[in-house]
């Protein structure tokens, strides 16, 4: 997806916010957000629980009417976002239906249909692949880790311009995260635009390679590191 040399000069703006601020049942979710991510960027928000990460990965979707402020994605001023950009976006499931008794590739297969993508047999055993995940095995047989991957695959299937991953590393532990740490670098390297917030502590040296390192706290952007 990018259209010239690495450098923010060469590429379009993805998101831009600006002066976002959310206001629900009388509190300040968000105030004052200004934000530009730019095509092939890889953010990481960093946060205290409650911060308001979540809110504004929501507003990014195009689910919530700010209080003031713009915020236009993939060229589009939300809210809502345009059904014609939907199909541009993933979104890291945070549930896995594990009742319906699907296998790996069933589930796949089913999510991809809903972002009228299609996959034949060869490509979902390509993709399980890909992911280290057994395309017969039943979701109800995954692993933590493997479910986690598989949320990922998910987010994917469809190949996304933009995608959203909020807390990818909640629910695993700290060996979990050291093995899943590098199926989110591998996805950075595919050249899509990621965002991803974090309230889980980790060593300053696995954001290395992120473009832009945006702390948040009380709704409010505290440091802005890029």
């Amino acid at each position: 997806y990018l259209t010239g040399p690495p450098g923010k000069q060469t590429r379009p703006k993805v998101v831009e916010i600006r002066h976002l601020t959310v206001i629900q049942a009388q509190h300040m979710l968000l105030q004052d957000i200004t934000l530009d991510i730019f095509e092939g960027e890889t953010v990481a928000i960093l946060e205290v629980p409650g911060a308001g990460a979540k809110t504004l990965l929501a507003s990014v979707r195009g689910q919530i009417q700010p209080a003031s402020g713009e915020i236009v994605v993939l060229g589009a001023p939300l809210p809502p976002l345009p059904v014609t950009l939907q199909q541009q976006l993933g979104t890291m499931p945070q549930h896995i239906q594990r009742e319906t008794g699907e296998t790996v590739s069933e589930y796949l297969q089913r999510f991809a249909n809903y972002h009228t993508t299609h996959l034949n047999r060869e490509q979902l055993q390509t993709y399980c692949t890909h992911y280290q995940l057994a395309p017969t095995t039943r979701v109800t047989h995954l692993t933590n880790l493997q479910t986690k991957i598989f949320a990922l695959a998910l987010a994917l299937v469809h190949d996304p311009r933009l995608v959203l991953l909020d807390e990818p590393l909640t629910g695993l532990t700290e060996l979990e995260q050291a093995k899943f740490w590098p199926f989110l670098q591998r996805t950075q390297r595919e050249g899509r635009t990621l965002l991803c917030t974090f309230t889980s502590p980790l060593a300053e040296n696995q954001f290395t390679d992120y473009d832009l390192i945006v702390q948040l706290e009380q709704g409010q952007i505290v440091h802005n590191k890029g």
